[in-house]
């Protein structure tokens, strides 16, 4: 009696231990290093209309409150808290459901620990991303938060969990358009995790279930976007040049002679001068070098002269040329001509389309496990094989099973993420971030519950069903 109390209060110890290591280390990176400016800082701070509204608004109540002088210290000062917190539940969930000792829980926390201080010391960026006021500063965090109740959700059918990790995804996409991908990742993480759980009926209700909380958290992401701009712009309309991205990767892969192809003449004229500006630059694929590397490198290097230096302005300009108000009226026609080029062009060059992309995703998944570079890009590609054969063989034994569906969802993520953002825009760190450290830490819970794991004699209940399947009887899906 006594030796189980004792392990009770040292149990609450180390959790307690554990939050407050998660919060001096991110503190410590906001004190030392401060705040951290990027290039899109300036445009969630003046709530441009090309900026989702979740962050700006974050912003702008901070300044509210705090004022111009100190208002950006607050920022990062919460941004930090929210990923010490961010680690912590998410190791402590894992540590409850899996039953993990206190020195796996550590290493867990140790690499996300780790990720910080590859993207402060080593990446290019040379910050972690809650010191910088970039909606990453909260994305990251809140995609950790959103794969742990997604594990909840599918694993025990837990409604609540399901509900909550929907406000979450509408909240994120809200924050930025690449967080929709929490809408791919959810039904297919049910739809796969719950095989042989259930019944073909109970499958389908599930299923069901979950696509109309997708319905109901899309509706709540277009209504917020809508109403930011209708309250603050006067027009009830999404945010505009998303279209941008898509026609980046559209003009590095098309040839001069595709103006042929578009028949509106002044956006076939918009085209041409496009294209003019860009062999200026070298910012095509015929400018690049032979090998995927070479080509990925380019395009990379090459996307910000196309989006930014090149079509941001000049095709709202050109759009106000046409007799657009400058504004949002401007920049949805800017968003129209774009749509325009993109559709006229997208299948004639669909086989460099398809060259470009498959070098991003190639980039996108060694970007989400390493930093780039000639040896760590083959260990890039060797770590994949070998998460997966311990993914296999940990769904191949019942007391490792739930956590190779754990590693299985994380991998999903993964290659949904690469392939969604390999589709819009190019792979760097930046977009691939969100899953470094879950990989490793699925990583760690494969491997030590495949050796060592083993159910926990005391969550085994009296009626031959663990506690975790009561729960799922309690608060099941359907």
């Amino acid at each position: 009696m006594n030796r189980n109390a004792d392990r009770k209060v040292i149990g609450l110890g180390s959790k307690q231990i554990r939050l407050g290591c998660c919060i001096v280390f991110y503190l410590a990176f906001c004190l030392i290093f401060g705040v951290q400016m990027g290039a899109d800082s300036a445009g969630y701070i003046r709530m441009i209309a090309a900026r989702e509204p979740v962050y700006p608004l974050f912003l702008w109540l901070m300044r509210s409150i705090f004022g111009e002088v100190h208002y950006l210290w607050v920022v990062i000062l919460l941004q930090n808290l929210l990923m010490a917190a961010a680690v912590w539940w998410s190791t402590e969930e894992l540590g409850r459901r899996f039953g993990l000792p206190d020195y796996v829980m550590a290493v867990m926390i140790a690499v996300h620990f780790g990720v910080a201080c590859i993207c402060q010391f080593l990446a290019e960026r040379g910050a972690i991303y809650s010191n910088m006021i970039m909606t990453e500063g909260i994305t990251i965090s809140l995609w950790i938060i959103f794969m742990t109740l997604l594990l909840r959700a599918v694993l025990d059918a837990d409604l609540k969990a399901l509900a909550a990790g929907l406000l979450l995804a509408a909240v994120m996409t809200d924050t930025r358009k690449q967080m929709a991908v929490a809408y791919i990742t959810l039904p297919a993480a049910m739809f796969f995790g719950r095989m042989g759980k259930d019944g073909l009926r109970d499958h389908l209700k599930r299923l069901l279930v979950t696509l109309g909380g997708i319905v109901l958290s899309l509706l709540l992401a277009v209504g917020g976007t809508r109403l930011y701009n209708y309250v603050l712009r006067g027009d009830f309309a999404q945010n505009t040049r998303d279209m941008n991205l898509v026609l980046t990767t559209t003009l590095y892969a098309a040839d001069p002679e595709d103006a042929a192809l578009i028949e509106e003449e002044g956006v076939r004229e918009l085209f041409t001068m496009t294209m003019d500006i860009l062999a200026k630059s070298g910012s095509n694929y015929r400018y690049a070098g032979d090998g995927w590397r070479a080509l990925e490198a380019h395009y990379e290097e090459h996307f910000d002269i196309i989006t930014i230096d090149t079509t941001g302005d000049m095709y709202i300009e050109y759009a106000e040329k046409q007799g657009f108000a400058a504004g949002i009226a401007a920049e949805q026609e800017a968003d129209r001509m774009s749509a325009v080029i993109v559709k006229s062009l997208f299948m004639d060059n669909l086989k460099t389309y398809l060259r470009i992309y498959g070098a991003s995703v190639l980039n996108g998944l060694i970007n989400t496990v390493a930093k780039r570079g000639s040896l760590l890009d083959w260990y890039a590609l060797a770590v994949y094989p070998s998460y997966i054969v311990l993914m296999l063989l940990c769904l191949r034994k019942k007391e490792s099973r739930e956590a190779g569906l754990a590693g299985a969802f994380v991998l999903l993520a993964v290659l949904i993420n690469v392939g969604v953002a390999a589709a819009l825009i190019f792979c760097q760190t930046r977009y691939m971030i969100y899953n470094m450290a879950l990989f490793y830490v699925a990583g760690i819970l494969m491997l030590w519950k495949y050796v060592c794991g083993r159910q926990r004699p005391d969550i085994q209940t009296g009626n031959g069903t663990t506690e975790g399947e009561q729960t799922m009887q309690r608060r099941s899906i359907g």
